[in-house]
């Protein structure tokens, strides 16, 4: 019950900032992103990584994302790696070195393009449309959440074969399957109060429904790892940011190339 309350508590908040957009969507996305690091960091400190270099990083990535365009973010990406190389300079060729400027970059790169492209996403525009990219973020954010609360309650009643059993034991393909289907039919609906023509809609919701659960099994890849169950526990009832936004952060990425690229908008 609490999952749900503060769920639907979530989606509230995140419709109203995302329909707000300006600074404080940006403001928001990036506390988000910040904190999400912190978290993924803690998962991985045993690693040692570079935190200095990993905040300025996606800090980098963030501002350009808002400021910029998609090809900016290759200077951002290229930035992390020289930034966490250069830090690892610093350090010396000592034991463990190597591993720690890899684990920082993975964590810049991680959260940090996810997010990014949430606030890419807002900015898109169509001349008969200036919401689109309004439309788009809570289209994908919903779709994701909705295909998350599908699987668990698919999965928890008629769960039967699971789809990864080391990396995620409750999880089943009959879970995965209602995911799917409710995201598709989600992003269909809300589809016909958008730009998007009804074979583009199931598409991205397919899409949606099928990328949000490798970034689900990504975090607890990395959970696993560690043994450690939950990122953080920030939200009652689904934990820390990485949690609850795991998916997303591999959704919005998805969505976007194939808004952009696949759909031409």
């Amino acid at each position: 019950m609490l999952r749900i309350i503060s769920g639907a508590v979530l989606a509230v908040v995140a419709a109203l900032i995302v329909s707000h957009g300006g600074a404080l969507y940006f403001g928001v996305v990036t506390l988000l992103a910040l904190f999400g690091l912190v978290e993924f960091f803690r998962l991985v400190r045993r690693y040692k990584p570079l935190t200095l270099a990993g905040f300025l990083s996606v800090g980098l990535m963030l501002s350009l994302a808002w400021w910029g365009t998609p090809l900016a973010l290759l200077g951002a990406i290229a930035a992390a790696v020289a930034l966490s190389a250069l830090l690892g300079m610093m350090i010396g060729p000592k034991p463990g070195v190597t591993a720690r400027i890899g684990v920082t970059v993975a964590g810049a790169l991680y959260v940090g393009l996810g997010f990014s492209f949430l606030l890419l996403m807002r900015e898109l525009s169509l001349p008969e449309a200036p919401q689109f990219g309004r439309d788009m973020v809570l289209t994908v954010v919903f779709g994701t959440w909705a295909g998350d609360t599908m699987a668990y309650f698919t999965g928890k009643y008629f769960g039967a074969t699971p789809m990864t059993p080391v990396l995620s034991p409750k999880k089943t393909w009959e879970g995965f399957a209602g995911g799917l289907i409710g995201t598709v039919l989600l992003v269909v609906l809300i589809g016909l109060y958008t730009e998007l023509g009804p074979l583009q809609s199931v598409i991205l919701g397919a899409t949606i429904g099928v990328v949000g659960p490798v970034g689900d099994l990504f975090e607890s890849l990395v959970k696993r790892d560690v043994q450690i169950k939950d990122s953080g526990r920030g939200i009652p009832g689904h934990g820390g940011v990485l949690d609850r936004f795991d998916a997303l952060l591999w959704t919005a990425v998805a969505s976007y190339f194939l808004l952009t690229a696949g759909f031409g908008f």
